[in-house]
């Protein structure tokens, strides 16, 4: 799968590292603006965008939600997508908190989901200066990646991402998400 990584080598990626369970993180990250490829093109969200190589496609949803599509395999099938989306969220507090309630949101949600065969809260990441939780499940037929945060402006901002298994291993799936993950950016 090295055509979706082509373009952005280890200078190119912006700073993303994991925190432990939001608790040591910054109280009010402050965002940065990512080093994106010239050639990337963005999927913006109201508040927030991402980047994705030219190789992939963009579908959009009018200013709220954006669908990032896979290149096509040998075949002519995108092993799948990712949609960025922003919306209201009513929260007071620092972001981090805000963050810590959405999360404690999307997982309720998630456990209600009968088609998921497993899912796990990974450890906290602030990319870019941002916080973000992230949720990895799996249903019979997909991989999927649920990321979320709070944008400065108190609008929630969420990332799912789903990958067809019998398309896409889960290391092939991580590597098309991380690159992109990496360019997100408050607007």
């Amino acid at each position: 799968m090295g055509l979706a990584v082509a373009g952005c080598g280890t200078n190119d990626r912006p700073e993303t590292k994991p925190t432990s369970g939001g608790s040591t993180a910054e109280s009010s990250p402050t965002p940065t603006r990512p080093t994106v490829p010239a050639d990337w093109k963005a999927a913006s969200a109201k508040v927030a965008q991402l980047h994705v190589p030219p190789a992939w496609g963009i579908d959009s949803y009018a200013d709220q939600a954006q669908t990032m599509i896979a290149p096509e395999n040998k075949v002519g099938l995108s092993p799948g997508s990712g949609e960025i989306m922003a919306d209201a969220y009513g929260a007071d507090g620092d972001l981090e908190k805000a963050t810590e309630g959405l999360a404690k949101l999307v997982n309720h949600q998630l456990k209600k989901d009968s088609s998921l065969t497993k899912l796990e809260r990974l450890p906290d990441e602030t990319i870019n200066g941002t916080l973000f939780y992230h949720f990895r499940a799996e249903t019979e037929y997909a991989w999927q990646d649920h990321y979320g945060t709070v944008a400065p402006t108190r609008e929630q901002v969420t990332v799912t991402w789903r990958f067809n298994k019998s398309d896409i291993d889960r290391k092939g799936a991580d590597a098309l998400i991380a690159p992109i993950m990496a360019t997100y950016e408050v607007l």
